[in-house]
């Protein structure tokens, strides 16, 4: 996949604001529960969010922290720094880009590592880029779910290359320690075993008697929410 491809694909895609979905809006809450752990750790973090979008997001982490941001679409990154000049933007490639290492305290990955083709790289940047005990907080869409969804993958970005559970948090785990995995938003997929798991007879049941908490839990740890996310702590 040639990286001018993309870069025409998110100019593209930034070029106009629109509505977040209640998709995005539940991975934002997610993040924000790991970030306030990270914080209550360390009082002034420095944070550096990697694919950052159109900085909606990273404007609002930038309220907490000392915030920078990457992004690859230059479109975005134009439009970020004129509307949110407390969080530094700047375009390029996260594989290239010089960032400084062990400078961050906190990274976010929201939804990138899928669209990278050298997804090993991109967690080593991560890891050079944190400080000594620092935590990677990042997304990323579960391709167990997605395989048992009719169409598959609804995602059609240049470049997909969404992972499963195991192979999430393998590629962590060679880098980081993982704090937490948890996987959110559930009752995706009618195919396969999925169709049991996610029968209205027993999602109903659970609601009935008080159990869903239990069940979306469960879920959440063995990796059938729709997305998958990790608090992870760089390791010595």
């Amino acid at each position: 996949m040639k990286l001018n491809k993309q870069i025409e694909y998110y100019d593209d895609l930034w070029s106009i604001r629109r509505p977040l979905n209640s998709l995005i809006l539940r991975r934002s809450i997610k993040i924000l529960d790991y970030f306030a752990v990270a914080k209550k750790k360390i009082f002034r973090p420095k944070v550096l969010d990697l694919g950052c979008g159109d900085g909606r997001f990273t404007a609002f982490l930038g309220e907490f922290a000392d915030t920078d941001a990457l992004e690859l679409s230059s479109v975005a990154v134009k439009m970020a720094n004129s509307k949110h000049p407390h969080v530094n933007y700047f375009q390029g490639d996260a594989l290239t880009y010089s960032l400084e290492e062990n400078t961050y305290d906190v990274v976010v990955s929201q939804e990138v590592i899928e669209h990278i083709e050298d997804q090993e790289s991109y967690i080593e940047v991560c890891y050079k880029v944190l400080k000594k005990g620092g935590y990677l907080i990042m997304t990323t869409p579960n391709k167990k779910v997605f395989d048992h969804m009719k169409g598959g993958n609804w995602s059609h970005q240049p470049l997909e290359k969404i992972l499963t559970p195991r192979e999430f948090k393998k590629i962590v785990k060679t880098k980081f320690d993982i704090v937490s995995y948890d996987s959110i938003i559930f009752n995706f997929g009618r195919l396969g075993y999925f169709s049991i798991i996610n029968s209205r007879l027993l999602v109903g049941s659970a609601n009935r008697l008080g159990l869903n908490f239990l069940r979306e839990h469960t879920l959440s740890k063995w990796g059938f929410g729709i997305h998958q996310c990790v608090l992870a702590i760089k390791k010595s």
